[in-house]
């Protein structure tokens, strides 16, 4: 492992810290639950990984770094852990549903798949689930991840395996990953970084409507 690493995490029902045991057993670093973060605890490190459970998009535990994100969204990695199987896709949405615009195109998001089991949720997971299955079954086509989500609600599956978190124990150790098996960080040149946030800046002063196509062009960049 290169330089320091604090991993973040948020574990629901398991999964998650599970594949934090193991980065922790490859790389060697500190971990501390989400909801125990303190700012201060960011400043020694050279890289950040948060960790969480995905469920309908939303990353768990995100929120508990999200007030610190403009002062680590360098050195910041994300993965989200979820039921379907892994898939660039996967890291994309949650790259868009979890990460501002202002920082979306700086860091880079990772995707493993986890495992699924009824009965380890709560009656109102069971209800939001449930009405997923139906939505599911009354399409006209399933694809894959429909596929997967109908079979795991009848039978209990369990993918935590190293090979499922490899690439994002081989980036973290400084080690060229296949842009295919993540989302990668868009704007790594400083002088870019510059001229965004400058236009970004431009955006927030400016008018309601203008406002609104300035941080379409910037999301679209």
């Amino acid at each position: 492992m290169k330089g320091s690493l604090l991993i973040v995490f948020a574990s629901k029902h398991g999964y998650v810290k599970r594949y934090v045991d193991i980065l922790g057993n490859a790389l060697g670093c500190d971990a501390v639950p989400a909801d125990k973060l303190r700012g201060e605890m960011l400043g020694g490190y050279d890289k950040i990984l948060f960790i969480g459970s995905v469920r309908g998009g939303s990353l768990s535990g995100y929120k508990n770094i999200a007030d610190f994100v403009d002062a680590i969204y360098e050195k910041l990695v994300v993965c989200g852990v979820g039921m379907l199987p892994n898939g660039k896709d996967k890291a994309e949405r949650i790259k868009s549903a979890n990460i501002s615009v202002a920082y979306e195109k700086f860091i880079p998001v990772f995707y493993a798949q986890g495992g699924f089991d009824m009965d380890e949720l709560s009656r109102t997971e069971k209800m939001s689930i449930t009405m997923m299955v139906r939505q599911i079954k009354a399409s006209s086509v399933i694809g894959i991840d429909g596929t997967a989500m109908l079979n795991a609600v009848k039978t209990p599956i369990d993918e935590v395996k190293k090979a499922n978190i490899q690439p994002l124990i081989d980036y973290l150790d400084g080690k060229a990953v296949d842009e295919q098996l993540y989302s990668p960080p868009e704007i790594t040149d400083p002088d870019e970084r510059q001229r965004f946030f400058e236009e970004l800046e431009k955006a927030a002063s400016a008018p309601e409507n203008k406002k609104r196509a300035l941080k379409k062009k910037l999301k679209s960049k």
